[in-house]
């Protein structure tokens, strides 16, 4: 079969919403993407498909692939995503998407093309590697269920709130960009980028909570949540503390005052993701009884 590949059109969401369901085996499960949120997702301002994905259609007119790179100017890279159906794997599919989104992202003037793939995709990892990809970074994907958690402790003057809609995006934008920004691979966002994805549907307000000293923020848990007839699941999105407070013993009570708004939510279980090397993050995570459920490896090509 030969597939076409050509710019995606926003009546094209539709397909994509299933093709990034049945790719990433997420069909039937209460992580499974309704259209509506991926339509959302598609339309943040920092994604513009029209622009940055691409997709492989049949000759029958049925989308079989996608391909996404997300610019991240400020930091001089690009990130790829996407896949191809496994009927259609193998068949030269994948490699000519990831032709067109490399010869879309060499005209962004970047530094660095990443694109994360399953340890368990072979077919994918060995795609990256014979077109010039290096594996230079390992993230676990890990999931609590039913267990105990410490009670939130918090040291004297500091007190919890939650986010308010249409007054904390700047101090959201603020405190995550100080709180990642030694991180690999983190893009500062801006304001209007927190905007719209605290409005997405898998975020509620109140799932985002700040550690907060006196007028200033200390720390803070963006969850999220997705449910479907299936279940429900909830993410410590983000979670992280000003460097100004660090130190100070609230690594432990940000991520368990997440934690618990989820359970309160009544999920079924609570997953995040986290870079394998990042040890005191890893022993927090076991400690609080989170396992290991999934990993993946990043991919690295210097575009000059």
């Amino acid at each position: 079969m030969t597939a076409k590949i050509r710019q995606f059109r926003w009546d094209d969401a539709e397909q994509v919403t299933g093709l990034f369901n049945t790719i990433n085996g997420i069909v039937g499960t209460e992580k499974e993407f309704s259209h509506e949120l991926m339509s959302q997702t598609l339309a943040h301002p920092s994604c513009r498909p029209e622009v940055n994905c691409f997709v492989a259609e049949s000759p029958e007119g049925q989308l079989v692939g996608y391909a996404l790179v997300s610019p991240e100017i400020p930091i001089g890279r690009a990130v790829g995503s996407g896949g191809v159906l496994e009927e259609h794997r193998n068949s030269g599919v994948g490699r000519s998407l990831l032709g067109r989104i490399s010869e879309h992202v060499e005209n962004l003037g970047v530094a660095v093309f990443h694109i994360q793939a399953s340890l368990d995709s072979q077919h994918a990892r060995h795609m990256l590697a014979s077109e010039g990809f290096v594996h230079v970074k390992d993230y676990w994907q890990m999931r609590w269920e039913n267990g105990t958690l410490p009670a939130i402790s918090l040291p004297d003057g500091y007190g919890l709130r939650t986010f308010e809609l249409d007054q904390d995006e700047a101090e959201l934008t603020s405190i995550q960009n100080a709180a990642f920004g030694e991180h690999w691979g983190f893009n500062p966002n801006t304001v209007e980028e927190i905007a719209a994805r605290v409005r997405m549907n898998s975020t509620a307000p109140d799932g985002i909570i700040f550690i907060s000293n006196g007028e200033s923020l200390a720390g803070f848990n963006w969850t999220l949540r997705n449910e479907t007839e299936n279940g429900s699941v909830g993410f410590v999105a983000m979670t992280g503390v000003h460097p100004n407070y660090r130190g100070k013993g609230l690594g432990t009570a940000v991520v368990v005052t997440g934690m618990e708004y989820l359970r309160e939510q009544g999920v079924d279980g609570i997953e995040l993701e986290v870079d394998s090397t990042n040890t005191p993050a890893v022993e927090l995570y076991r400690k609080l009884g989170f396992k290991p459920v999934h990993h993946t490896v990043w991919y690295e090509k210097q575009i000059r």
